[in-house]
């Protein structure tokens, strides 16, 4: 029986001149970030599912895979199995909760405040649609120990200088501070116990729109009179006409002058270190849904796309959720995929020196590889192929997979452009 091939639904199969594009990317964030001084770490794909579980990661923790235990761990005999019977470890969904676990297992050998990074894949069991899918690299910066409004402007700084690198140059960055929706959400009659919940609804807005938004909350059994205030407000705020409109308006609802102020202070000071094409806006349907949040939040937008590629956020209160010891933190997160994938789009250009070298079947395998020695010294990236049949086909798929060179032993000084 012939086996299907295609790769598992919502996972991808990424051929050379796709990985081009990704190591491009890697490579020049990675660089991007160490020059602003943050530190590479790497964590497991695997972590306990009592740590996974730990954390208000809101939907995410949901589509987290979870693995089946292994040998005499596993007894399938069992009566009524449980979930926890046949499971104890699961995929990491985000690079967020293993860096935690990794701080604090390792917080004696690391520099405090600590400045990390992680280029690395995540797993979530997502229904896969244009720029989502189950497995995909993450690109995060945090920094653990500094609680103030000073980390979110140096992440999002460095986190632009990135995005700017790659060759995007009409972004809009979107910010809001959850302390706003938690003291609007209250502000409206609701229980302070609910904001949660509450903020992951309101996350939806831009899928399902204010009037989904409304019906969701209304079947978890909140009091109607209370969201449609709430949406109201919402409403106002997203029709305000500029940044300095909607912190009087905030002002006049009573919210505090500091909050207010604080995400002013990240709005001006990001701006004054701006490319040209790129803005900053004060947004209340940032959400982020992940409930870990307790402060600043942010979204990155292309312009062009019309969806977030990046976001991130302070997290302050997941160390002590999670190991008992009190510890500040905010990140920053880079869509990974959707950016390489917008980078392919909009045929940005990779520089390389790939290089063919073709050799005909009575030409010397010595010389070839000194020819090809030479041109490695010349720091051309060279790969040796014999004359094909069809060489207008073979051009063309070499092309089709990165090499923009090609040169032929009868003529070594004739570089050709592919």
């Amino acid at each position: 029986m012939k086996l299907n091939t295609n790769p598992v639904r919502g996972t991808v199969d990424y051929l050379p001149k796709e990985m081009e594009v990704i190591s491009y990317a890697k490579n020049i964030i990675l660089e991007t970030y160490k020059k602003n001084g943050f530190l590479e770490i790497k964590t497991p794909i695997l972590e306990n599912l009592d740590l996974l579980t730990s954390g208000d990661s809101g939907d995410n923790q949901k589509l987290m895979f979870k693995t089946v235990k292994r040998g005499h761990d596993l007894d399938l005999t069992k009566e009524n199995l449980s979930v926890a019977d046949i499971t104890e470890e699961g995929l990491r969904y985000d690079l967020t909760v293993p860096l935690v676990r990794c701080f604090a297992n390792n917080r004696e050998k690391l520099p405090f405040p600590f400045k990390s990074i992680q280029i690395d894949e995540a797993f979530r069991a997502e229904r896969p649609q244009k720029g989502r899918v189950r497995e995909f690299t993450q690109c995060d910066i945090d920094i653990l120990g500094d609680s103030s409004i000073n980390a979110e402007i140096d992440l999002l700084v460095s986190g632009l200088e990135a995005y700017e690198h790659l060759g995007f140059n009409r972004l809009t960055v979107r910010v809001n501070d959850r302390r706003i929706l938690n003291e609007l959400i209250v502000r409206c009659g609701f229980d302070e116990n609910s904001t949660i919940n509450i903020c992951v609804s309101l996350d939806k807005f831009d899928k399902i729109g204010l009037s989904g938004v409304e019906d969701e909350l209304i079947q978890n059994g909140y009091e109607e009179s209370k969201v449609k205030t709430l949406t109201g407000l919402f409403e106002r705020l997203k029709s305000s006409a500029s940044n300095e409109e909607s912190y009087e308006l905030l002002k006049s609802l009573g919210i505090s002058s500091e909050v207010i102020a604080s995400v002013a202070k990240i709005i001006s000071t990001v701006q004054k270190f701006a490319f040209v094409g790129f803005k900053i806006v004060y947004d209340p349907a940032i959400i982020r849904g992940q409930g870990y949040y307790t402060g600043t939040v942010y979204e990155i937008y292309d312009d062009d796309f019309g969806r977030a590629i990046g976001g991130g956020g302070r997290y302050d209160h997941m160390f002590e959720k999670m190991i008992g010891v009190s510890v500040p933190a905010v990140g920053f997160s880079i869509g990974f995929y959707s950016v390489t994938m917008l980078m392919a789009e909009k045929n940005i250009e990779i520089p390389t020196k790939k290089l063919a070298l073709v050799y005909k079947p009575d030409d010397s395998f010595e010389k070839v590889l000194e020819e090809k020695q030479k041109f490695k010294h010349r720091g051309y990236e060279v790969s040796v192929f014999a004359f094909p049949k069809n060489f207008n086909n073979f051009a063309e798929k070499l092309k089709n997979n990165g090499y923009k060179l090609l040169v032929k032993m009868s003529n070594t000084e004739d570089i050709i452009n592919l």
